[in-house]
């Protein structure tokens, strides 16, 4: 892998519209957006699709067929992923949720109107023949050849870590996304009796991750919620308690992959893909369902989680846990499957998109249960998360003795990803609400000034300080929805702070705070 780019200046310089004197994070979100909606769309091959590219050079403003590798084999691992030559409706759910956003808030449709189009096309073209939805880990579409292609089979795969935006899908096409979530049922649930899944869409024993259950059985209860249908929540909760019945009753601690037993160090250890994918999961469930099980065992994850996981000594967070509540305090492993297990601290700006590590993700969740359930416990925890964001900001690395050591070197100390300064942005105004302290929200600003200042450029927010590419794998959208809620707590402070929620519009239409 050549990393010549990354030796020579690594920042293409932009204007820093977030020191202009008026708090303006609006103007790059609006500016990478009709970007995105002007050179970002499907020009290539004999098809022109309305949908998103997924990488999109800074400069030239084209999608590259073969793009720069940069921190591909950390980021990523798997080079597909990055949804090469291609589109990808799954990695591009943020960015649609605020072009929504931002015409509510502007009044001007266009964006919103963009997004429809997108999704309608989406939904319309491009479907296997099971109904599922062509999009995920494993699969995109390639614009120059007009195909629904992939890799490791093309399977089916969510994760918990994009919450999907049902209710948007919903109102453009019902009987396709009743179609994509029965499908998830007959495909990804491969034991009825017991919940047990498969995070392809296999029909066959696989790697049942808790944080690919917590995306499948967030479908089911929308599904329930449109349809009325208790048969529907059954199968959420049916998800749900398969977790519940395989933790260890004395701490309410969990594998994240039961099925693989002492095989795999996942099969007996509880990491934060549990408390912070699968419990938002849980606890998004609840939201929408009222069904008090969802809120509890949430309840229960996180409370193990904040009881277990953190260290008071080091005022740091551990990656692993055993089922007893014992910490894993060695030295991580450099190669292997077993270099995945987070030992040791959590690294917070670890660069790997996947995995078992979700610092940042865990640190939201907690600032949303403390909001939905005001225990106090969450509260606290969420706040040692933000004293050690602030301790220890993106500029101040990433573990060097871990499996991604050459990125810790080369890439790290220029800043982190695109959607972790989103998601702290986000992270740090959710405090902010919830406590009225003006420190989270000097916080917030601080993260969205740096951000802005290294990844925004030519009108485009990359996806790292050291990359020339726009990249929805790094989730820009997280970014822009964060800078836009910066935007709104900013306009009318008082009013957020009243109710504890941001409206962006007359009609009571709200931007949710947990930026997922």
């Amino acid at each position: 892998m050549s990393n010549a780019w990354i030796k020579e200046d690594v920042r293409i310089e932009g204007p820093n519209l977030s020191k202009q004197g008026d708090n303006n994070y609006l103007s790059p979100v609006e500016a990478c957006l009709e970007t995105l909606m002007t050179y970002g769309t499907d020009r290539y091959g004999a098809i022109h699709a309305p949908i998103l590219v997924s990488i999109l050079d800074i400069e030239s403003k084209e999608c590259p067929v073969s793009p720069l590798p940069l921190d591909q084999q950390w980021r990523v691992q798997r080079p597909m992923r990055r949804n090469l030559a291609g589109a990808n409706m799954l990695m591009d759910m943020s960015t649609l949720k605020t072009m929504y956003h931002l015409s509510e808030i502007t009044g001007i449709t266009k964006s919103a109107n963009f997004a429809q189009t997108y999704m309608d096309y989406y939904m319309m073209h491009l479907v296997d023949e099971k109904g599922l939805f062509w999009w995920g880990w494993h699969r995109h579409y390639d614009v120059y050849k007009d195909q629904m292609t992939g890799h490791g089979g093309n399977v089916h795969e969510l994760h918990a870590m994009h919450c999907i935006d049902w209710f948007r899908l919903w109102e453009i096409n019902p009987p396709a996304v009743q179609r994509e979530i029965e499908a998830i049922w007959e495909w990804h649930v491969i034991d009825k009796e017991t919940g047990e899944t498969d995070r392809h869409d296999s029909q066959q024993p696989g790697c049942d991750f808790s944080m690919s259950a917590g995306a499948h059985l967030y479908a089911f209860a929308f599904l329930s919620h449109q349809l009325q249908d208790s048969k529907w929540l059954d199968r959420a909760k049916l998800l749900a308690n398969y977790y519940w019945r395989r933790r260890n009753p004395a701490t309410d601690l969990f594998p994240d992959r039961p099925n693989a037993g002492a095989d795999r160090f996942d099969g007996e250890h509880f990491v934060t893909a549990c408390v912070g994918l699968h419990g938002h999961a849980l606890l998004k469930s609840y939201q929408l369902t009222g069904d008090p099980l969802f809120r509890d065992y949430a309840i229960a994850y996180l409370t193990a989680y904040a009881n277990y996981g953190y260290d008071p000594k080091a005022e740091k967070f551990w990656g692993s846990l055993r089922l007893d509540g014992t910490a894993e305090t060695d030295k991580r492993f450099l190669d292997g499957y077993e270099a995945n297990e987070p030992r040791g601290h959590l690294d917070m700006w670890a660069p790997y998109v996947c995995g078992y590590q979700y610092p940042i993700y865990t640190a939201q969740v907690y600032a949303f249960a403390y909001h939905l359930t005001k225990n106090q416990l969450f509260l606290t925890t969420a706040e040692h998360f933000a004293n050690l964001i602030e301790r220890e900001p993106p500029t101040s690395g990433c573990l060097k003795e871990s499996w991604y050591e050459e990125y810790a070197t080369e890439y790290a100390s220029h800043g982190t990803h695109a959607d972790k300064y989103g998601r702290v942005i986000s992270f740090f105004l959710h405090l902010f609400v919830l406590t009225k302290e003006r420190r989270y929200l000097d916080s917030a600003q601080q993260t969205a000034d740096e951000a802005i200042d290294k990844l925004f450029a030519n009108g485009l927010l990359r996806g790292h300080p050291a990359k020339p590419y726009y990249e929805a794998t790094d989730n820009v959208g997280a970014l822009l929805y964060g800078l836009l809620e910066l935007d709104l707590v900013l306009r009318d402070t008082d009013t957020v702070l009243k109710h504890q929620e941001i409206l962006t519009d007359s009609e009571g239409r709200q931007l949710p705070l947990d930026n997922w």
